[in-house]
């Protein structure tokens, strides 16, 4: 009995300890408008390897350019239009599709749950990577806010006066920020709150026990938070602009998040 036990033991440990891939999308649906026919606003890959305590993260720009595989005849088009055609499960493909990878995990945000979120953990602490205004809400590139609600959000929608590299920055300074949070020993009587919420709320497909397995990389320090950018140029095709993928860059990132099972 005593073998079995430790047999199972084991099995799950090893199953713990595998690298895994979770997609977090952010919907650019208003809180009065269907999930149905929205386009992903924001695009992030997190890579979880937890015998190395490691986390990586890439932003994929919403205007990339390549195949999606949900549309008519797998057609090229721009990646984020791919939840407009069919949902999650499009956009998931779309992203294995390009990266050569597995999606093991996924959590669909909303506009509304960047606000709701971030006001339940009493808001979460960014270095402005940027200087600017959106939504009356103003930011000065190197000052530290703490920021919760409305303003949150104004800080990752932001991409007027700089880019989307940098938005996709912003969006992923105040997921880390939100981790952070709730895993250290002042955000602990949080974690009841954002679990019913993201319960009720949100579109999550991910096993609890496979989350246990990112704490030891949120808590060790914030150099195993290893953070990518897929760079590339635009690109007129037919009269649409178009991200177009550096090749290197792209092969960086299908190497760093290669995923088998």
């Amino acid at each position: 009995m005593k073998k079995i036990l430790l047999i199972v033991v084991l099995a799950c440990l090893g199953w713990l300890s595998i690298p895994f891939n979770v997609l977090i999308l952010g919907s650019d649906a208003r809180p009065y408008e269907p999930l149905k026919g929205s386009r992903s606003d924001g695009i992030i890959l997190l890579k979880v390897t937890p015998l190395m305590a490691k986390i990586q993260m890439v932003s994929i720009p919403r205007d990339t350019y390549t195949e999606i595989p949900c549309e008519k005849g797998g057609r090229s088009d721009k990646i984020n239009h791919s939840f407009a055609y069919g949902g999650k499960e499009c956009t998931v493909k779309a992203v294995e599709k390009l990266l050569d990878t597995k999606i093991n995990y996924s959590v669909l945000f909303r506009f509304d749950d960047v606000i709701t979120l971030t006001d339940i953990i009493g808001g979460v602490n960014i270095v402005a990577n940027h200087s600017f205004t959106q939504d009356s809400q103003k930011f000065v590139e190197g000052h530290t806010y703490n920021i919760k609600g409305e303003r949150a959000l104004a800080y990752t929608r932001h991409r007027k006066t700089d880019s989307a590299f940098k938005r996709d920055e912003r969006q992923r300074q105040v997921i880390q920020s939100i981790a952070k949070k709730l895993v250290s020993p002042s955000g602990w009587h949080y974690i009841p709150g954002v679990y019913s919420y993201m319960e009720e709320k949100m579109e999550i497909f991910f096993n609890p026990l496979k989350a246990v397995s990112i704490l030891p990389a949120i808590l060790i320090n914030k150099s195993n938070f290893n953070q990518q950018e897929i760079k590339g140029d635009g690109k007129m095709i037919n009269g649409v602009w178009y991200f177009m993928p550096e090749q290197k860059s792209l092969n960086e990132a299908k190497k760093n998040f290669k995923i088998y099972i």
